[in-house]
């Protein structure tokens, strides 16, 4: 244990000991000590876990079983990590997302990350039998405790299937505000199928291209190419096809296309290749977010 996690020990030991004697002397000892006790088994408990889970991700094999032994004592967040090595086969754990989706559950009331977990497997049907409606419910379970952007991507995408526009645009920006390049993305989007505000739009999307989001790639050039919200220019709408190429390309080998666009020279096809390899250059992206894999950790 660091010496932080110690300081902070002591500090709540010592403030444990003036309540408790402040408690005494108002006859409420066994109140304060039950107040400690919880102390104990709530937030130390949980904090055990996180540091077990960060010993085993920096290569301490003996970490996996302190984890289980935690789970199996009924440690909602040591439950969701164990849940997710199964669910994608890690840590020397075979994969089984029936057997995840149980320790989800187990922890799905008290841990926001194993609600979401529990969701996405019934909405991807892995492990559980499909069902949206479940899904869904656990998604805003999830939400209702902890901010978690993939859940408001999936919830927004939820009510854009049921043109639910209202509703599918409050998700979307709240995932967007989350810095999430899928939610940036269909806020952009959704603008311009409204045709409400480009100049917005194109802002959203170039977060979301940020990001390394390749539809919003392409939507941008669309904006570009037809002069929507800003001046037309097919120099910039073909490097941002060029761009969306590129960012499509994914587990490949990030290679810039030589083709020509919109008709264009090729002296002005060289500005347009000139401007994504630059841009690209200077946009690695940072990790995209994970959909459709169940999360031991929330990274932004």
């Amino acid at each position: 244990m660091s010496t932080h996690c110690h300081a902070g020990l002591l500090l709540a030991f010592l403030s444990f000991l003036s309540l408790h004697a402040v408690a005494a002397e108002n006859g409420h000892a066994v109140q304060g000590l039950a107040g400690f006790t919880g102390f104990l088994s709530g937030g130390y408990q949980d904090a055990r876990a996180d540091v077990e889970y960060g010993k085993l991700v920096r290569g301490d094999a003996q970490a996996l079983q302190r984890l289980m032994k935690l789970a199996r004592q009924g440690n909602a967040p040591a439950q969701n990590s164990i849940g997710v090595f199964l669910d994608r086969g890690q840590h020397g754990l075979a994969r089984n997302p029936t057997l995840a989706a149980h320790y989800f559950h187990a922890a799905s009331r008290s841990e926001p990350l194993a609600a979401y977990n529990l969701a996405l497997l019934y909405l991807l049907g892995r492990g559980v039998e499909r069902n949206e409606i479940v899904a869904m419910r656990y998604m805003r379970q999830a939400v209702a405790r902890k901010r978690i952007p993939q859940a408001y991507v999936r919830i927004g995408l939820d009510h854009y299937r049921r043109k639910e526009i209202a509703e599918a645009r409050r998700w979307f920006r709240q995932a967007a505000q989350e810095n999430d390049p899928v939610g940036a993305y269909y806020v952009g989007r959704m603008l311009v199928e409204e045709k409400r505000d480009y100049r917005e739009a194109m802002a959203w999307l170039d977060k979301a291209a940020g990001r390394r989001n390749a539809d919003a790639a392409r939507l941008i050039a669309y904006l570009y190419g037809n002069g929507l919200g800003i001046d037309k220019h097919l120099e910039l709408a073909a490097g941002w096809t060029l761009i969306h190429m590129v960012l499509s390309q994914k587990g490949q080998a990030l290679n810039l296309p030589r083709i020509s666009l919109f008709g264009l020279a090729e002296d002005r096809m060289q500005k347009a290749r000139g401007f994504a390899t630059m841009w690209l250059g200077s946009h690695p992206g940072g990790d995209i977010p994970d959909y459709v894999g169940t999360l031991a950790k929330l990274t932004r």
